[in-house]
């Protein structure tokens, strides 16, 4: 599946406003509140600024000169946000089902984003519909394969949760380009790498992401994959439809006597 725009009406919602945001970050665990640099590279260090959790949502509706890029993880631990997503996905839910199985672990994420803000290069295992509720951005996306992303580099995430992926020179041609508008909405398809700027205004973006039977799978069967290696077994990369039951089985296994 490739990635597609969609549209939507959430714009003047709200709970998406920068005042409102700014209350959902005062209630979330501090854990779950980001803040980084808005002047990052391709390829280099996404920076994170600071550790003050209440100083952070107070930079929320001043966004637009604060040099930040702001991320509210697990927006639907609230309940006000919690009930938002579930609505979404209740009418996107006849269209993905017969695409990804039914979706499940839904989870919400909101980017607050200075103007000109780079989100360097990386990837998300786990399948996504960007809505842009604010400001502009662009958004580019490459197919889950070399040389954007390799087997070692899902692996590692499965393991450790590294998603930050290297640049190389040219990719910024190859990828697939989708510029987003309050109202738009984008599909990113499952582990697909991506790298976003903001336009010139401050950007406000809701991400709604869910996984499905085979997502989970895989993920267990990427974690496995080395120690497979190791006996000698195949391991590859886990290719739609085709369930890796057999790999999943086998990681759950070896997570419960310690070899995992």
């Amino acid at each position: 599946m490739s990635s597609a725009m969609l549209r939507h009406d959430l714009a003047p919602h709200p709970l998406l406003s920068l005042p409102a945001l700014a209350d959902a970050a005062r209630e979330l665990p501090p854990q779950h509140i980001e803040r980084r640099i808005a002047g990052a590279a391709n390829g280099g260090d996404f920076a994170m600024i600071g550790a003050d959790d209440s100083a952070t949502a107070d930079i929320i509706p001043s966004i637009e000169t604060s040099g930040s890029w702001i991320m509210l993880r697990f927006v639907e631990q609230l309940p006000r946000y919690r009930d938002l997503l579930h609505g979404l996905m209740a009418e996107l839910a006849p269209t993905i089902a017969p695409l990804t199985g039914p979706p499940q672990s839904l989870k919400g994420f909101v980017f607050i984003s200075a103007p000109d803000t780079l989100t360097p290069f990386h990837f998300d295992a786990e399948y996504n519909i960007l809505f842009q509720i604010a400001g502009d951005k662009d958004f580019v996306t490459y197919p889950p394969e070399p040389p954007f992303l390799s087997r070692d580099q899902r692996e590692a995430y499965h393991r450790a949760g590294e998603n930050m992926l290297p640049w190389q020179e040219g990719f910024d041609t190859r990828g697939a380009a989708h510029h987003l508008t309050p109202g738009d909405a984008l599909y990113v398809p499952y582990a697909a790498p991506h790298w976003v700027r903001a336009g010139s205004s401050p950007s406000v973006s809701l991400s709604m992401t869910w996984q499905c039977d085979w997502s989970a799978a895989a993920a267990d069967a990427l974690v496995v994959n080395p120690l497979l290696r190791r006996l000698g077994l195949p391991a590859g990369i886990p290719e739609w439809p085709q369930q890796p039951r057999w790999r999943a089985l086998g990681c759950r296994a070896a997570r419960r006597v310690g070899l995992l």
